[in-house]
């Protein structure tokens, strides 16, 4: 019998904060090497939400059996399917619950139990009930711990095939659930991201990069704030910042000194990110959890310095070129961009980074056909 698999694509959609995400972009890679090898596969999605439009012509040219989770839930569809396994390549709340002998996963990460509940959340203006929501899990950290450790663990008791994108997390997910020391836990690098063809230059100004300011845990405002008092300083003559997923400085608690330096550009489309990768002078990438971590790479797929966090499976991705700081102190973040304007010190980074990002490439490219041969062995 040839395998036939359910890939929920609910979790490449928007999620609360993000048009785009990296578990997304994730699941979009996935499912197109699959269908470049002519796997059977059947589609769960969501009509709606927003679908990337090349992820739905893909679906058109290749003629596959969809199914629209507003008429019919996951259950329903794993009965009705011709499928004999499933696949989710992240959170939905479905499949915990969901009853099949074959079902594959990957986690990203363990955020939910790594990240620490940073107060400065609420220096983001968020809706009032995402606020609530987040207080309520201050106050309720151990029971939110707990709730999210019961989830793993459960998956693990009850024969979820599943996967990782870091060594870090693999090894998280041991040191987090009771028991799990001694389990085999696959891990698939995720898969580049990278284009092979590289933009003409379209920026000739020296700017600061930092994408993903919507989102809490990637930790933008603290470097917003070091770019801002770097800037006060004649160091910082002539350099700008660009930012991304937040569409003006309202998005934050924060009164910015030397507005004239910041561009905001809120959500941008992949051509333009690519672009803005390729053409900035550095990328501060201080968040504070990943699972496994794109823009480094993408930053260093063109020799674009990256002054980072040490955090979770930043390192393990960035080896030794990246510029480490505390994400928790502006004012270590402010020496690292200080640093990097050194001439010497940014080609040496800049060097470094094209090296590692030849290095996991290679594996991530060999790692995508090994997940896939996982999910259909």
């Amino acid at each position: 019998m040839i395998p036939r698999l359910l890939f929920d694509l609910t979790v490449t959609q928007p999620s609360f904060n993000s048009k785009r995400h990296g578990g997304g972009i994730y699941g979009e890679i996935v499912l197109r090497r699959i269908l470049q090898r002519g796997l059977e596969i059947e589609i769960y999605f969501d009509s709606t939400r927003w679908l990337n439009p090349q992820i739905k012509q893909l679906i058109d040219d290749y003629g596959i059996i969809t199914y629209d989770r507003h008429t019919m839930p996951l259950q329903q569809v794993v009965e009705k399917s011709n499928c004999d396994r499933v696949y989710t390549c992240g959170g939905n709340p479905e499949f915990r619950s969901l009853i099949h002998p074959l079902k594959f996963y990957t986690l990203h990460g363990m955020r939910e139990l790594e990240t620490p509940l940073d107060d400065f959340y609420f220096k983001y203006n968020y809706p009032l009930k995402e606020r609530v929501k987040f207080k309520l899990k201050q106050l309720l950290y151990k029971r939110y711990r707990a709730k999210h450790l019961a989830r793993v663990t459960t998956m693990i008791e009850t024969g979820t095939r599943f996967v990782v994108v870091s060594n870090h997390t693999a090894n998280s997910i041991k040191s987090f659930v009771p028991g799990a020391a001694t389990l085999n836990i696959p891990v698939f690098y995720s898969p580049s991201t990278t284009g092979q063809e590289e933009p003409e230059r379209a920026r000739t100004d020296k700017y600061f990069l930092i994408v993903s300011a919507n989102r809490w845990e990637k930790n933008a405002l603290r470097a917003i704030m070091a770019l801002d008092r770097a800037s006060s300083t004649p160091v910082l003559d002539g350099y700008k910042a660009v930012i991304t997923g937040a569409k003006s400085a309202a998005m934050f608690k924060y009164k910015l000194q030397n507005p004239e330096r910041f561009e905001f550009k809120g959500y941008v489309e992949d051509d333009e990110l690519n672009q803005l990768y390729h053409d900035a002078y550095a990328l501060i990438y201080p968040s504070l959890n990943e699972g496994f971590g794109y823009p480094p790479l993408e930053a260093m797929h063109y020799g674009v310095p990256v002054l980072a966090s040490p955090y979770t499976s930043i390192p393990e991705v960035c080896g030794d070129a990246a510029i480490y700081f505390n994400p928790l102190s502006v004012e270590e973040i402010m020496s690292r961009i200080l640093m990097i304007t050194n001439p010497a010190t940014h080609a040496d980074f800049s060097a470094r980074g094209s090296e590692r990002y030849e290095l996991i490439t290679a594996r991530q490219k060999a790692d995508l056909d090994k997940l896939i041969d996982f999910l259909y062995d």
